[in-house]
């Protein structure tokens, strides 16, 4: 969704270039677009009763601990190229990347819940009217996200360490918290922050681990949220669910780099994390209306058809969307109307 960059360093101001895209990064936002998907709609089928008994309750523990975490810190890999343009340049682009399409989706999904509410979506007129400060709804991702865009702007101020010291001290709020709203912001913030740090690593030494450690780290990433979860019972954005997290998004990046290798999947991939935000705002209505429309319309019953389904819809009808409303100019629905504000300039002016 954004953007990396190098140290700031005293001296002359450097114009800020891009840094050079690598295949797995692509992979690796892609591949948490299609967690997420994946996610809600065997959430949603489960919600309805048409997921086959233990699937959802063995795949949830693993999901949760690396979903989210996995998102914050591709997001974090790109903060300091961002901040490289300047604080107007940086705030400006978070507000209009980032803020505009969470005013827009999120209002979207709380008017429909509160029009057409639902036994698991169902919104009050005041909760309607709060929605900026409680969306209800999955578009709480750009709502932190924002937060954190504008802590990481003034934390790395005083230096990396110093942001990490804050991030770290943060956490310890989550103990004496039971709401999962609260509980989550300190939580993905040190993963957003682990994505800052991350970046400065493969600037200075490139990818730090091998294949062989990104193996285990697979391994890891299926056993240590079931064992965790086993244990100590649910765990999700608690501090006992941090080592299942960190191994889950390095297994997610060592994954990443050998799907980059595979021809088709990477293309898909790609596509996928390209269009990442439309993704994620928008899928949960393509999903959902193709479930209703094959189990309501069709009456199917079969899990993996219904699955597989949904899950092509909402990873490309938002795809699909957002081509066509940007044909028509209406890409409104996802980025800030720049054009409904330009200036055109005089005749004269526009030979110059």
């Amino acid at each position: 969704m954004v953007s990396t960059i190098a140290v700031d360093k005293p001296g002359p101001a450097r114009k800020a270039a891009a840094p050079s895209r690598t295949a797995w990064i692509d992979m690796a936002r892609g591949l948490a677009e299609v967690s997420v998907v994946t996610f809600h709609i065997l959430q949603a089928m489960n919600n309805a009763g048409l997921t086959p008994e233990g699937l959802f309750d063995f795949w949830t523990p693993v999901g949760d601990m690396i979903r989210m975490p996995l998102m914050m810190f591709v997001a974090g890999l790109f903060v300091e190229y961002s901040l490289r343009k300047g604080p107007k340049a940086y705030f400006t682009g978070k507000i209009q990347r980032v803020v505009w399409p969470f005013l827009v989706w999120a209002h979207v999904y709380s008017i429909y819940w509160y029009v057409r509410p639902s036994p698991f979506d169902a919104r009050t007129f005041n909760e309607v009217l709060l929605t900026v400060i409680e969306p209800g709804s999955h578009l709480w991702f750009l709502q932190s996200l924002f937060i954190y865009y504008v802590a990481a702007y003034f934390l790395l101020k005083r230096g990396l360490w110093a942001a990490m010291a804050v991030a770290a001290v943060a956490l310890a709020i989550i103990p004496f918290f039971d709401q999962e709203a609260i509980r989550r912001l300190p939580y993905l913030f040190l993963f957003f922050m682990f994505g800052i740090c991350f970046n400065r690593i493969l600037r200075a030494r490139g990818f730090p681990f091998g294949p062989v450690l990104g193996c285990v780290f697979i391994a890891l990433a299926i056993a240590l949220p079931i064992l965790i979860t086993n244990q100590f019972g649910f765990s999700k954005y608690y501090l006992v669910a941090i080592p299942g997290s960190l191994v889950g998004v390095a297994a997610c990046l060592q994954i990443s780099r050998i799907l980059a290798h595979i021809p088709v999947v990477n293309w898909l991939l790609n596509l996928f994390g390209t269009f990442s935000l439309e993704i994620y705002c928008a899928h949960v209505i393509f999903s959902s209306l193709t479930r209703q429309i094959l189990v309501k319309l069709f009456h199917w019953d079969s899990f993996w058809p219904i699955f597989l389904l949904c899950s092509t819809a909402g990873l490309f009808l938002p795809i699909v969307m957002a081509l066509v409303l940007r044909r028509f100019g209406l890409d409104v629905f996802f980025e800030w109307p720049k054009h409904l504000f330009r200036r055109e300039k005089p005749i004269e002016a526009q030979n110059f």
